[in-house]
């Protein structure tokens, strides 16, 4: 059945169920669905996830009960239910430091449905002595979810709780782009997969690997990862607890106890050898996956590091010209060398790079560049530029700049709008030069906390009574 013949509730029920169906799993018809289609399955779409979710998420609950929000008309209606993204990690810290995982758990709980949050609680995490303890413990009790976590720049990791169905939707639509395919029944391509960090972990990026292998490789033995072990959590925490206690200025009060010391010894040492490890591990690639069609997905930093440590061991246009290299984000604060994508490129031997404005907090935001330079933005997330300073939805229409914010209508677990801490500017109305019809970010994505010399404060739409509220409400754990 052609996407004409389906009915704007079946066609919202299979973006929010089956995204890649919608568009027949077909890359070049999801880039091309109508605007106006896009804006009404949206808004039918959220309709429905706020209705499942209302009432069934308490922190979303909260919120709606103050603000007095029972039903949505407009998609801007949904702007005073938009959480700081901050809520990922609004947990006392206090909790990691006692090692109080079952705390923990009973926040989280507060942030998805009461199906899930009743598994959470059912998990025995009373022998977890740390982070990685606790990630697994969770993955064995509650299969059906994958809590990952983002970097903690600030000292404070955030939480986020992630449906293992809501990985499988976004790997799907990462399938359209990476095969370029033209429907579900397209043969597989036989691609193999590098990935120039570890196989496993529960940092948000590498969290991602369980899904694309199954989604885009034909076996396990397809990937090829830089280090077939588990990326450490607590090494990871600790680095960054280092790093803001020494821009605090606090570095001589932070407790460390000896058996984290010991285990950061062994991992700063695996960091220190990494340079000699990636040069062996590329020299292998290169001779096992020459000429062979490779998916490359990483962070901006990691394919650099891989492209640079390639081309001076003299390797270069390495893989089949059909690969597909793809990047976003990481290594926050530190800028760009001038001519990293160049190098990427020349090493890989591919013609284009595709990059993606994306984040930890939207597993199914992934919106690709276009040859132009704009982000366009992925039918799975409803995207908002708020006032900077008030965070009141600025007109859907015209070229506006603002802080950026998302629904994220692949969120079945838990509440999908958040407040992010980006400055960007929207064009709403004017196709771009590409032929895509979506709305699209034009320019670069710049943080607020960047442009003001460190600080930013987001203010909810919500009233401050309200979000008040539903943060302590939050924020409350019963002993």
């Amino acid at each position: 059945m052609s996407p004409a013949e389906v009915s704007l509730e079946k066609k919202a029920e299979l973006l929010l169920n089956d995204p890649a169906a919608l568009a027949n799993h077909s890359v070049h018809a999801w880039q091309h669905l109508p605007r106006a289609e896009v804006d009404a399955i949206q808004l039918a779409a959220l309709k429905r996830r706020f209705a499942l979710l209302r009432d069934h998420v308490p922190v979303l609950k909260k919120l709606a009960d103050a603000e007095g929000v029972t039903q949505l008309e407009r998609l801007d209606d949904v702007v005073p239910l938009l959480f700081e993204h901050t809520v990922f990690k609004s947990y006392p810290p206090s909790l990691l430091e006692r090692k109080s995982f079952g705390q923990i758990n009973k926040w989280l709980g507060k942030l998805v449905t009461p199906e899930m949050a009743e598994r959470i609680a059912g998990a025995d995490v009373s022998g977890c002595q740390g982070l990685d303890d606790w990630f697994a413990a969770m993955d064995k009790a509650v299969p059906e979810l994958r809590i990952s976590h983002t970097s903690g720049t600030s000292g404070t990791v955030s939480f986020l709780p992630n449906s293992v169905r809501e990985w499988e939707k976004a790997a799907a639509i990462r399938k359209l782009f990476v095969w370029g395919q033209e429907g579900r029944d397209m043969p597989d391509p036989d691609m193999h997969s590098i990935y120039p960090y570890f196989r496993k972990g529960y940092l948000s990026h590498v969290r991602a690997n369980e899904f694309m292998v199954r989604a885009l490789l034909p076996a396990e033995q397809n990937f090829h990862p830089a280090y077939p072990a588990t990326l450490s959590s607590d090494m990871l925490h600790l680095g960054a607890k280092i790093r803001a206690a020494h821009a605090r200025g606090t570095l001589d009060r932070l407790e460390i106890s000896p058996e984290l010391l010991q285990k950061k010894k062994a991992f700063d040492k695996q960091q220190a050898e990494m340079p000699q490890h990636l040069a062996a591990f590329f020299d292998e690639a290169a001779t096992r996956l020459r000429g062979k069609r490779v998916y490359i997905g990483a962070t901006w930093n990691l394919l650099h590091g891989m492209a640079r440590a390639g081309l001076e061991r003299g390797l270069e246009r390495i893989f089949h010209p059909d690969s597909f290299i793809t990047t976003t984000g990481g290594a926050k604060g530190v800028v760009q060398p001038e001519g990293w994508r160049e190098e990427v490129l020349r090493f890989t031997g591919v013609s284009r790079l595709n990059e993606t404005y994306a984040m930890s907090e939207l597993v199914s935001g992934s919106n690709p560049r276009c040859e132009h330079g704009n982000f366009h933005f992925t039918h799975t997330v409803i995207p908002f530029v708020l006032d900077p300073e008030t965070s009141k939805p600025l007109p859907r229409e015209g070229r506006v700049t603002g802080r950026a914010a998302f629904y994220d209508l692949g969120a079945d677990i838990h509440w999908g709008g958040f407040i992010t801490g980006d400055e960007v500017t929207v064009e709403w109305d004017k196709p771009c030069a590409c032929g895509r019809p979506s709305r699209y970010v034009t320019g670069g994505v710049q943080r607020y906390s960047e442009k003001n010399g460190g600080d930013d404060k987001i203010t909810c739409a919500a009233t401050e009574g309200s979000h008040r509220e539903a943060m302590d409400f939050l924020n409350t754990i019963e002993q």
